[in-house]
C-alpha cells in the first residue's frame, strides 16, 4: 500500500512551514515588508556592515535572490550600500535610520509570536522540535 501524501514527512513539513510562514508575515506586511525582507533586516541589525555574500550566507539563500531582496529595501529606504574602505570592490550593507526605526519597532511582535508558539509546544517539545528541525536540515545537503 502507498503511503498517503498527508503522512509524508516531508509534505507535513513544507505545509507546516508554510502556514507558519504566513502566520508571522501577518505582523510584517502591514508594513510592506515580506518575512524575507524582515530576517534580511533583523539579520543586519544583529551584524551590520556586512557583505550581501555573508548575508547570503546568514540566510542560507542564493545570492540573486538576496540581492533582489536588497534591492528592494533600498528602494524602501531601509537599507543602504556603503563602500567597503578595505576593498573597493566591495560594498557593506548597513541599516539606514529608517530601517533600525523599524526593525525596533518589530522586533518585540515578532519575539511575541515566537513565544507564543514555543509556550504553545512547551519547552521539552520545543527543544526536541528544533533538534529534530536541525536534523533534518543537516542530513539533507544542498
Amino acid at each position: 500500500m502507498t503511503m498517503q501524501i498527508d503522512d509524508t514527512l516531508g509534505y507535513l513539513i513544507c505545509r507546516t512551514a508554510r502556514k507558519v510562514h504566513r502566520h508571522i508575515e501577518k505582523i510584517f506586511s502591514p508594513y510592506g515588508l515580506t518575512l524575507e525582507q524582515w530576517v534580511a533586516m533583523k539579520i543586519l541589525a544583529e551584524t551590520p556592515d556586512i557583505s550581501q555574500k555573508e548575508l547570503s550566507a546568514q540566510m542560507k539563500r542564493d545570492a540573486n535572490t538576496v540581492k533582489a531582496i536588497v534591492d528592494r529595501l533600498i528602494k524602501k529606504d531601509y537599507v543602504r550600500r556603503e563602500l567597503n574602505p578595505s576593498d573597493r570592490r566591495a560594498f557593506l550593507l548597513q541599516l539606514t535610520k529608517a530601517g533600525q526605526l523599524l526593525v525596533d519597532k518589530l522586533a518585540a511582535a515578532d519575539e511575541q509570536e515566537n513565544r507564543q508558539l514555543e509556550e504553545k509546544l512547551g519547552e521539552a517539545d520545543t527543544v526536541s522540535m528544533k533538534k529534530m528541525l536541525l536534523q533534518i536540515e543537516e542530513m539533507i545537503r544542498e
